[in-house]
């Protein structure tokens, strides 16, 4: 199992110093969440022999399929069908964290937007419908209109111009509302980035819940049974040679 996180360094983030510590806590709590259900799974890992006396009976490779979907529609819905209740509970109570998590932040991260573009209309005089995350992007880093245009104008960026029209203007009353804003628009980006540890999180559950049934059933399964069996047969005109192959 691999993260791939990409860090961001900046000057936003150095000076939005309570968003990092916000990122920061988020993160070690998701590692936190993981690392105990990892540490409860492999405890529990050693004391198979007592969870085979549980459940004896086989099961067909059917019935093991479908406990691989139970557990991807709801870790430890599979734990619960073998009465390994112990472990479906700590699979329910992950999953629960990782949605209360995942809603709490997108819900935070919904209000910050309103916020922010609530403030930009404020201050800047920007018309926010229909204006995407890299507007909101470009108006916390320079003053006005004018001087986002002078600079890819410079650096010969035409096809990032802003037409000069009220639909994208916008004109700061202030450097510190400006600096404000993007305080704001930080927080927001912040909250739906937590909000994505928890979508890796319900899917980390899934997928430790998905070993742990194949764990649980890797010595119940019924496996095919074959016979294969050969009768001569004398007869007046001579034998014949029969061949019985049952599964």
């Amino acid at each position: 199992m691999c993260f791939n996180i990409e860090w961001i360094f900046g000057n936003m983030f150095f000076q939005e110093e309570e968003s990092m510590k916000i990122l920061i806590r988020s993160f070690v709590l998701f590692i936190l969440t993981i690392s105990v259900s990892s540490n409860v799974l492999l405890a529990e890992y050693k004391i198979t022999s007592q969870i085979d006396s549980i459940s004896s009976d086989k099961l067909s490779i059917s019935q093991a399929r479908t406990l691989l979907l139970k557990s991807i529609v709801l870790p430890g819905w599979g734990e619960h069908s073998l009465n390994c209740h112990k472990r479906g509970y700590g699979f329910n109570s992950s999953e629960l964290v990782f949605w209360i998590t995942y809603i709490a932040f997108q819900f935070h991260a919904g209000s910050v937007n309103d916020n922010m573009r609530a403030y930009a209309a404020q201050h800047a005089g920007v018309i926010t419908i229909g204006k995407d995350d890299y507007y909101f992007k470009d108006i916390g880093n320079y003053m006005n209109i004018y001087e986002y245009n002078d600079q890819k104008l410079r650096y010969r960026q035409n096809n990032a111009l802003y037409s000069e029209t009220d639909e994208y203007f916008w004109a700061w009353d202030s450097e510190q509302s400006r600096k404000e804003f993007d305080k704001i628009r930080i927080k927001g980006s912040v909250a739906l980035r937590n909000a994505s540890f928890a979508v890796a999180g319900l899917v980390v559950n899934r997928i430790i819940s998905m070993f742990d049934i194949i764990a649980l059933t890797r010595n119940k399964i019924e496996k095919p049974n074959s016979d294969l069996s050969a009768y001569v047969v004398p007869h007046s005109k001579g034998v014949t040679l029969s061949l019985n192959f049952s599964f």
